[in-house]
């Protein structure tokens, strides 16, 4: 008995590696890590700083949106699809690279403040989002004097899923990069 027991646990243990290399492999992670959407707007500028800073709800990688038609205070993300960064640092990245781009200009010397407040896909009904961003922006001069403050609300129309809130994102952030150039022009000619 001992001698049977003996072959049998070796061949029963072969028998089950061999299974084991025949099972499906394990199951890949299936979120989609998605980047701002490209912004077509023209570089230009010359602000010393910027910088972006998000409300602390901001400070992950979700993809927030709002079922507005069902409940606009509730606010819930993506289960597979996040951003590649933190939106704030994504969209710092496209603010710096067309309004910081020389060293003369219209802002010359002026620091840019953008506190993020909120940058969600909203959906109005179950077949029509936005997507929404929202904050405040202060404009510093060379002597850390404040010299304009704004608010910022802008949305663009998206699709109805996560994809179509990403397209969104490009025109959205080339909407917000002419509105701070124009304002950059006006105030930073003023003096402080």
């Amino acid at each position: 008995m001992t001698l049977f027991l003996s072959r049998l646990v070796p061949a029963l243990l072969c028998a089950l590696l061999a299974a084991c290399s025949l099972a499906p492999p394990a199951r890949e992670n299936s979120t989609v890590y998605y980047d701002l959407s490209a912004a077509n707007a023209e570089s230009g500028g010359a602000l010393r700083s910027l910088d972006v800073v998000p409300s602390s709800w901001l400070a992950g990688t979700a993809m927030h949106y709002r079922l507005a038609y069902a409940d606009a205070n509730r606010r819930e993300h993506y289960a597979g699809s996040r951003w590649s960064g933190q939106p704030a640092e994504l969209l710092s990245m496209h603010l710096q690279r067309s309004l910081m781009s020389g060293s003369n200009g219209p802002g010359a010397g002026c620091r840019l403040r953008l506190d993020l407040d909120d940058f969600t896909q909203v959906f109005d009904s179950a077949q029509s989002s936005r997507m929404l961003l929202e904050g405040r922006a202060t404009l510093y001069g060379t002597q850390q004097i404040v010299l304009a403050r704004r608010i910022v609300s802008l949305s663009q129309p998206a699709g109805a899923d996560a994809a179509g809130g990403v397209a969104a994102s490009g025109p959205l952030t080339a909407a917000l990069i002419r509105e701070l150039r124009e304002w950059i022009a006006q105030e930073c000619r003023k003096p402080g």
